[in-house]
């Protein structure tokens, strides 16, 4: 089903590894030391909600009945949603373009796939003879093409993702959610699972395209907190008047377009355009996508 004995280590995932086990360590040292993680401000407050609702599944074995409960969480259902019913396909976007979409598992076949999946999941963390980073990703890789639910799935493991890492005591993993990461790399996201897919299909796992971009991605997560821990300070009071006040949309909105910010700022669009490509190449927000899907979050 895995293919698991056909994962080579190569240098650059061992490099990768090192460089998340540091922050790993890194974070440690600073939730010892520093109370609430001031330094952070927004990005302490996600930590905090998301950690809430992830910290008593920390020390449980995953299940069924945990994923069916996260995947109703992150769908906006209530109580645990039902495995899909009707084939469907899983499909990986950048932003609000689909880049593709990737062959399931038919609806027969899931309970029993999950239930092997989780298996061998919980029997990998518990007998630590793989790195949990590589088991955390081809659990991710099998969950998705798998795709146990009608939709959601993509939502839900991302979600997954950060439990397993605080399960594995990655307890920076919560302050960064993972979606617009993954998003912004849909298209390698894309190519690195349908080779696996391929792979395991023909009977001749490859996991190496998959781990490297799985491992990619975890660096930038660890990124953005690192950047934000060694940021300068970034006073806006030395900012033009309407540069501040779009910085402090950001306090309360994750990601903003061109017609929020003018909207909320009530100022002038090409202004705005100005100070905004300012903000972006001063380090203080990041431009997401192209031309009228153009949207800003803050670095």
């Amino acid at each position: 089903m895995l293919g698991i004995e056909s994962i080579q280590i190569t240098p650059k995932l061992m490099m990768r590894a090192s460089q998340i086990d540091a922050f790993k360590g890194l974070w440690l040292g600073l939730e010892t030391y520093t109370t609430g993680l001031q330094i952070l401000s927004d990005v302490a407050a996600h930590g905090a909600k998301v950690q809430r609702v992830l910290s008593p599944l920390k020390d449980k074995e995953i299940t069924p009945e945990i994923i069916k409960a996260l995947h109703a969480v992150q769908t906006g259902g209530k109580g645990a949603s039902a495995y899909k019913t009707a084939d469907n396909l899983l499909p990986v976007s950048r932003g609000d373009t689909v880049i593709g979409e990737l062959e399931t598992a038919a609806p027969e076949h899931v309970e029993p796939l999950i239930n092997k999946l989780l298996g061998w999941l919980n029997e990998s963390l518990t007998r630590r003879e793989m790195h949990p980073l590589i088991v955390i990703a081809v659990f991710t890789a099998v969950f998705l093409q798998i795709s146990p639910f009608e939709t959601g799935n993509m939502r839900t493991v991302r979600f997954l993702i950060l439990l397993l890492l605080l399960k594995s005591d990655y307890r920076y993993a919560p302050y960064v959610p993972l979606d617009r990461i993954m998003e912004d790399e849909g298209e390698r996201v894309f190519r690195a699972l349908s080779h696996n897919q391929e792979s395991l299909e023909q009977g001749r796992p490859d996991w190496s395209a998959w781990l490297n971009c799985f491992f990619d991605l975890l660096v930038q997560q660890k990124n953005i907190l690192d950047e934000r821990l060694n940021e300068k300070d970034k006073d806006l009071s030395k900012l033009p008047t309407l540069s501040a006040r779009v910085m402090r949309l950001f306090e309360e909105h994750d990601r903003l377009q061109m017609n929020d910010i003018v909207k909320l700022t009530r100022g002038r669009r090409s202004t705005l355009k100005l100070r905004l490509g300012e903000l972006v190449d001063q380090g203080y927000l990041r431009r997401h996508g192209r031309a009228r899907s153009t949207w800003y979050s803050q670095i």
